[in-house]
C-alpha cells in the first residue's frame, strides 16, 4: 500500500495537529483556509501549508496571514503545491523576511510497515563517533542525535542515519550517503536499522523528503515508510532554489536537459554557508 494506513493515521493525527497548530478537521478545499494557530505549534518556523488527503490549510502568524490571504483565492491547492505556487507565495512573504521551501513529503512507519533490519554492515554509533562526522557531507544528519547508524568503508563513514525526536511519539530519521558510495544500497541499510531501533523504543518512525529527491524517497519507501501528507514551510532566510529532480527513472537511463542552457535561470548563487 502506497499511503499510510488508517490505524497509523489515527496514531499520528494528534501529533500532526500539534505540528501545524490547528485540527486536521480545519483543512478545506478551495480557497485554501488561511488560519492562525489555535495552540502553540511544535515547529520552529512561522508558516506551514499542509495538504492531507483532499484538504489543505495555510497556518501562520497573524501578519503573514494578513499578507497572504488576498492571493489564496487565485491559487488552487494543485498550484500551491508546485514550484509556481511556492514562487507566488514567496513573492508575498519575502518582503516580510520569510522564504518558502517545499513541498516536502512526510512518510511514517510502524511495526506493520517497516521491514526487519538484516544488513550486517551497519553499526550503531555513539556520541564520540558522531562528533567525528563531516556534516558538510552528511548534512541531513544531526550530531546531537538520540542514536546513529553507520556503514564504514575502511575508517571512513560511507552512509549515516541519525535519529532525533520530533515531538512524542514521533522520532525522525535523517540520512546521507557519501557521494563516492551512492547507488549501493547503503542508504537503505542505515535507514532500515534506524527505523527498527525507533520501533524497539516504542516510537513512530518519521522521515521527510523533498519532492525532487527521487533516490531518497525510493529509499524511505523501500524500508516500509508510507506517505501521510506534505507541507510547504515558511521560515526566515533567503530564497533557496530547489534543484532539478535528483536520480533517474531507472539505472543506466540516459538523461537529457529539456531546456537549452540559455533558457535556464541565471545568477543563482551557491548555498550560503
Amino acid at each position: 500500500m502506497d499511503i499510510i494506513s488508517d490505524s497509523l493515521q489515527e496514531t499520528i493525527t494528534g501529533w500532526a495537529e500539534q505540528l501545524i497548530g490547528v485540527p486536521l478537521s480545519a483543512l478545506g478545499g478551495h480557497p485554501i483556509p488561511v488560519l492562525t494557530p489555535d495552540r502553540e505549534p511544535q515547529r520552529d518556523h512561522p508558516l506551514v501549508i499542509i495538504r492531507c488527503d483532499d484538504g489543505s490549510a495555510l497556518v501562520a502568524t497573524q501578519d503573514l496571514c494578513e499578507a497572504i490571504r488576498p492571493v489564496m483565492p487565485e491559487l488552487h491547492a494543485d498550484l500551491v503545491f508546485s514550484p509556481f505556487g511556492t514562487y507566488e507565495i514567496a513573492r508575498v512573504t519575502l518582503p516580510l523576511g520569510i522564504t518558502i521551501w517545499g513541498p516536502s513529503f512526510y512518510l511514517f512507519g510502524d511495526r506493520n510497515t517497516v521491514r526487519p533490519a538484516s544488513d550486517e554492515r551497519v553499526v550503531q554509533v555513539g556520541e564520540s563517533e558522531l562528533e567525528e562526522v563531516d556534516y558538510s557531507i552528511f548534512w541531513h544528519c544531526q550530531q546531537n542525535a538520540l542514536a546513529g547508524f553507520a556503514v564504514y568503508e575502511g575508517d571512513e563513514v560511507a552512509a549515516l542515519a541519525t535519529v532525533t525526536s520530533h515531538g512524542e511519539p514521533v522520532w525522525e530519521i535523517g540520512m546521507e550517503t557519501h557521494p563516492d558510495a551512492q547507488t549501493r544500497g547503503l542508504g537503505h541499510a542505515v535507514v532500515n536499522a534506524a527505523a527498527n531501533w525507533i520501533l524497539e523504543n516504542d516510537r513512530i518512525v518519521l522521515a521527510t523528503v523533498g519532492t525532487f529527491n527521487i533516490p531518497s524517497a525510493r529509499t524511505l519507501r523501500s524500508v516500509g515508510l508510507r506517505y501521510a501528507f506534505m507541507t510547504i514551510d515558511g521560515r526566515p532566510g533567503p530564497f533557496m532554489v530547489q534543484p532539478q529532480p535528483l536520480g533517474s527513472p531507472r539505472a543506466g537511463e540516459t538523461l537529457y536537459n529539456y531546456y537549452p542552457d540559455w533558457a535556464i535561470t541565471k545568477g543563482i548563487l551557491p548555498r550560503p554557508k
